[in-house]
């Protein structure tokens, strides 16, 4: 299993633990320090650009939808799986984000460079360069 799929797996985990602690209801509102935390430690990426990630994440795709009791869904936690893959320079799902989130990371990326490694940084540029993020 590659990271990613254990970093999916253990969402999966949380979201059914959260289910039978209430009812067979999964709230958000509930796991989202949880996921957050998940998200943080799955990647060896420093702590401020995951955050920022996963914050515009949460905005763009949890928060803004129709439904929020039915978050997150399988198709939102597969974007969230793909931006962790982008943080650990993995290719994995990468088809899955779109051109804004693309930009949005880039921009994210800009703001946080000062705080990264410089080989780190340089593997994210030539992947958002790649994506068309510039």
């Amino acid at each position: 299993m590659t990271d990613i799929g254990k970093f999916l797996s253990d969402v999966e985990k949380i979201k059914k633990h959260e289910r039978q602690n209430n009812s067979g209801k999964c709230d958000y509102n509930r796991i989202k320090n949880d996921l957050r935390s998940l998200f943080e430690r799955s990647t060896s990426c420093p702590i401020g650009l995951p955050g920022s990630i996963f914050e515009y994440w949460e905005t763009t795709y949890i928060l803004t939808s129709p439904d929020i009791s039915e978050e997150p869904t399988s198709d939102s936690i597969g974007k969230l799986g793909a931006m962790l893959a982008f943080l650990d320079n993995s290719d994995e799902d990468q088809e899955l984000l779109t051109n804004d989130d693309w930009k949005e990371i880039g921009q994210l990326v800009n703001y946080e460079a000062e705080d990264l490694p410089v080989d780190i940084l340089q593997d994210m540029m030539m992947i958002l360069v790649s994506k068309g993020a510039y």
